[in-house]
């Protein structure tokens, strides 16, 4: 099975984890904090482990399930997102609106536009293109069929 998710700690190294519950077993192991960067190969993205909404949300579903002062390995306190993640993702949700509807600037009065003679240059020189290249389609056409019927005349004397 392919490895969904990779944790980076400096202290420990890169571990690689194949989904939600191995990366919930290893906090709870102490192996992984909160802070730890998780990079999701189905997102393609970083962001702390705490964070993640799928570990998040394992997070909370393990935790209803656990007995109020039970011994054992158990997950540390869930920690609040941040002012800052959530702005984060505002701004993400934005920018792709505006990728989606094709817009690069934040008003349209702000897209330049190309100068005419910039776009009548542009035609222009590909207009010329494709003549030289319609009349070198043509004189190969004519040369050829030249060469063809000599070939077929000398042919014919033979």
């Amino acid at each position: 099975m392919a490895e969904r998710f990779l944790c980076s700690d400096p202290m420990v190294g890169d571990m690689s984890f194949a989904n939600v519950e191995e990366i919930l077993d290893a906090l709870e192991a102490g192996l992984v904090s909160a802070d730890t960067p998780l990079f999701d190969s189905a997102r393609q993205s970083w962001q702390p482990a705490g964070l993640h909404p799928e570990v998040r949300g394992a997070w909370e579903s393990r935790e209803r399930y656990r007995p109020p002062g039970g011994t054992g390995l158990a997950l540390p306190t869930l920690p609040a997102p941040s002012v800052i993640a959530v702005d984060d993702l505002a701004l993400r949700r934005a920018a792709y609106a505006r990728v989606r509807i094709g817009l690069q600037f934040e008003n349209a009065e702000d897209v330049p536009s190309p100068p005419r003679r910039f776009v009548a240059l542009v035609l222009f020189c590909g207009l010329m293109v494709l003549g030289v290249v319609g009349w070198a389609v043509v004189t190969f056409a004519v040369r050829l069929s030249g060469w063809a019927a000599q070939m077929m005349t000398m042919n014919g004397k033979r």
